[in-house]
């Protein structure tokens, strides 16, 4: 047998080892033209269905397969929007939601959901497409603000029950039961003339004929039920700050149960929420009596959420 060093190479591994590094060097020259050619699209917004554009996306389609996989689940955006190589956008008008999409060198992109298009984000579209998304805001609004003063008008008008006996807890403390649907009203009504308030609310019967009720805004999940009335709303591991939805829920919530005390309770609350929400461990969490509710607020790592429930 021959030393090591005078082994004799096989001509099939020297192909084989040949093929591979030309197959890199392929796909290397084609991700730098790819990085390079997007400097021709970037900075404008382009329809998937028009001309170069469209032989833009299929490019980006085939270069990316995070790109191909979240078109094939969700369709084929109304626009995209080309930042630099890094990053580009999906947009889709009729259900008002925008896709974010990151990239580190040939890697393939991490899609991030941004749920309705951020304000600051619609002058990427164009002049007309964005006063269509507004106008279609603007309505939704003024019916939600319709709606809600119907059903406030409602209840007023139907007569008021006497309130129910407070049952006991195990511990000898007395709870007074909320009155869902009321609270579920309340939370409708917009808050701000950005905000479309708490639509879409879904209904359960749970056992002894009670109700809970559910609805989404964005990645924010209300809960209304007879023993809490609570929100999560999605934050990423990397993140040490609160995110404005849990703000916007936080004071949602407070208003719809503690009236007057709303503000002082807000103010009070949205400081421990802050101090959780910085604790990327989910180890610092509260439960405190305020105003004679339970209110509980922390970050749950495991499901990537900041949590804020009030409890009779």
């Amino acid at each position: 047998m021959l030393p090591n060093r005078h082994r004799l190479v096989s001509p099939n591994r020297t192909l084989s080892t040949l093929a591979v590094l030309v197959s890199m060097v392929m796909l290397g020259c084609a991700a730098v033209e790819h990085g390079y050619k997007a400097q021709e699209f970037a900075g404008r917004p382009l329809s998937p269905k028009n001309g170069a554009a469209r032989v833009r996306f299929q490019a980006e389609l085939q270069h990316d397969p995070t790109l191909a996989t979240y078109t094939a689940k969700h369709g084929r955006p109304d626009y995209f929007f080309i930042v630099d190589r890094q990053k580009l956008y999906f947009f889709y008008i009729a259900g008002d939601r925008a896709a974010m999409f990151e990239r580190v060198l040939m890697e393939p992109s991490v899609a991030t959901e941004l749920g309705r298009i951020p304000g600051s984000m619609l002058k990427m579209l164009p002049g007309k497409v964005r006063a269509q998304v507004e106008a279609r805001r603007t309505a939704k609004q003024r019916n939600a603000q319709k709606t809600a003063k119907r059903t406030r008008a409602r209840i007023a008008r139907q007569p008021q029950r006497a309130p129910s006996p407070a049952a006991l807890a195990p511990g000898g403390v007395y709870i007074g039961g909320f009155e869902p649907s009321a609270i579920v009203a309340r939370m409708r009504a917009p808050l701000t003339a950005a905000d479309p308030g708490v639509q879409g609310w879904k209904t359960t019967r749970l056992r002894g004929g009670k109700t809970a009720y559910t609805a989404e805004v964005g990645r924010t999940k209300y809960e209304v039920r007879d023993e809490r009335v609570a929100f999560t709303v999605f934050i990423s591991a990397s993140r040490g700050q609160l995110p404005g939805s849990a703000r916007l829920a936080i004071k949602r919530v407070n208003d719809a149960i503690f009236a007057a005390k709303a503000g002082a309770v807000t103010q009070k609350m949205m400081k421990l929420a802050k101090k959780a929400a910085a604790d990327r461990t989910g180890r610092t969490a509260f439960s405190l009596r305020v105003a004679g509710r339970t209110i509980r607020l922390g970050r749950r790592v495991r499901d990537g959420v900041f949590a804020y429930s009030i409890h009779p």
